[in-house]
């Protein structure tokens, strides 16, 4: 008799166990746009690119994005998402082009703008473009820190 109790009690146990498991279970998240990249506790929407002069005169691809902080508290764009560029597969080396001829601001400022949860901000990235016969960029993202990556193909013959 005892043992019939032990083995009611654990499929009881193991029957808890399931219907537990599988409440709790997230569904998998739909696939993202091209320019919608979800992270972990943030989201980047690719609003385009322009191709400007950095302050060497060197071309320099300028990327737009919408930042939004998904996350439990306040943050910059710079200090939570880290974010790298690839031509031909090489790395591109990050640009300082600046926003305004008259000032010293330069048009990744917003980068260091903390914003609340739940906030959306532009921001702007800014890397050298070498001469190549490629014309796509290859932009990575991801959460600081975090596994969960995103990509975005940025073809550059969109700009000529």
């Amino acid at each position: 008799m005892k043992q019939h109790k032990r083995w009611l009690y654990l499929l009881l146990a193991g029957g808890i166990l399931l219907e537990v498991s599988a409440c709790t279970q997230k569904e998998p998240a739909a696939p993202s746009a091209p320019d919608h990249i979800i992270l972990e506790d943030y989201e980047i929407r690719y609003k385009g690119f322009t191709v400007m002069q950095d302050i060497n005169e060197n071309p320099a691809l300028v990327i737009n994005l919408d930042f939004t902080n998904n996350g439990k508290e306040a943050t910059s764009y710079l200090w939570a998402v880290s974010e790298k560029a690839f031509r031909d597969g090489i790395g591109l080396e990050v640009a300082t082009v600046f926003s305004d001829p008259d000032s010293y601001d330069t048009v990744t400022k917003a980068q260091l703008t903390e914003i609340v949860p739940g906030k959306t901000i532009e921001v702007k990235s800014a890397y050298i473009l070498p001469d190549s016969d490629t014309e796509t960029v290859e932009v990575e993202f991801s959460q600081n820190p975090g596994k969960k990556k995103g990509k975005l193909s940025i073809d550059l013959t969109e700009a000529w």
